[in-house]
């Protein structure tokens, strides 16, 4: 059974047709029906049976795929730590990033690592926590950069920095020139968050919850940009630490406040990855050099704004 005839099976599943799939994949349908013949003569079952609508996978031929779509991804990763084997001239690194950390903590580590290794390639998502999370498991990112962790039971941490969350908004802002600002400041003052799809909003929620006040987001939006929009007009007030708008706090177009005792929502900033799936070289020293950026501000305490 030749590892190719996988491959096969998968043409032939997505494309529901023999001739469809001989043609996708560039060979006659006689060469790929002899292929399917000795994966079936190898589990001893049909792996295909016919209807109206073409060809079928049977209840064996689903269970044949699954392995076909793992050895796929395998064969991927066992590919990448060959090219591994040539040096770090080559090679792509997967990252999932919630969009806070962008300027701040991936855009310092990724440029210092294009610099050493300029044959490197980065693929990089945003995504919610839990996204993060789902493609790190499922094998699709090779690290992860969140705040509020999804659940750790299927992945590993890789690095961790505290994180406290600040009252973000424009210098001429009524609030800023506040020492702190607690949760009845905020009445009257409009704010921008997430909905409780993300689990900072979720956060914010449970600190206020046994308060007779409420959160009641004027702007609700995940778009870190439309927020920082919102804060740099004088039109919201955002929850976010400090060091995501070093940028815009440097330039004077916003100031970032320390939140009082009431709307403290402790956490941290994780570089994850999934614990099933070994590091490839690149993606070792992409995760040891954010790791630095990472430990570099930690010790500047650049998280606590």
């Amino acid at each position: 059974m030749h590892v190719r005839a996988f491959d096969y099976l998968r043409v032939i599943a997505e494309t529901g047709s023999l001739r469809g799939a001989a043609q996708k994949i560039g060979v006659t349908a006689t060469a790929l029906t002899r292929q399917i013949e000795h994966l079936e003569y190898f589990f001893r079952m049909k792996l295909f049976e016919r209807d109206q609508r073409g060809i079928r996978l049977t209840a064996a031929g689903e269970v044949v795929m699954e392995t076909a779509e793992r050895v796929s991804r395998e064969l991927d990763v066992t590919r990448q730590r060959v090219d591994d084997l040539k040096g770090l001239r080559s090679g792509i690194v997967n990252i999932r990033v919630s969009s806070s950390t962008l300027t701040s903590v991936l855009v310092p580590a990724l440029t210092a690592l294009n610099d050493e290794y300029p044959g490197l390639r980065f693929m990089v998502e945003v995504a919610t926590a839990p996204l993060v999370g789902e493609a790190l498991v499922a094998g699709r990112a090779d690290l992860g950069l969140t705040i509020f962790a999804p659940d750790l039971s299927e992945l590993t941490l890789c690095a961790r920095m505290p994180v406290v969350h600040s009252a973000i908004m424009a210098p001429a802002h009524p609030l800023a020139g506040n020492d702190t600002i607690s949760l009845r400041d905020l009445q009257d003052h409009p704010l921008s968050m997430p909905d409780s799809a993300y689990f900072v909003r979720r956060a914010f929620d449970r600190a206020v919850k046994s308060s007779a006040m409420s959160l009641d987001p004027v702007f609700v939006t995940g778009s870190f940009e439309l927020q920082i929009e919102l804060a740099m007009r004088g039109r919201a007030i955002l929850f976010l630490p400090a060091f995501s708008c070093r940028t815009y706090i440097e330039r004077g177009q916003l100031c970032a406040v320390a939140l009082g005792p009431d709307l403290q929502v402790p956490t941290s900033l994780d570089l994850l990855r999934a614990s099933h799936k070994p590091l490839s070289a690149a993606a070792r020293v992409v995760s040891s050099r954010i790791a630095d950026v990472m430990a570099s501000m930690d010790a500047a305490g650049d998280w606590a704004g």
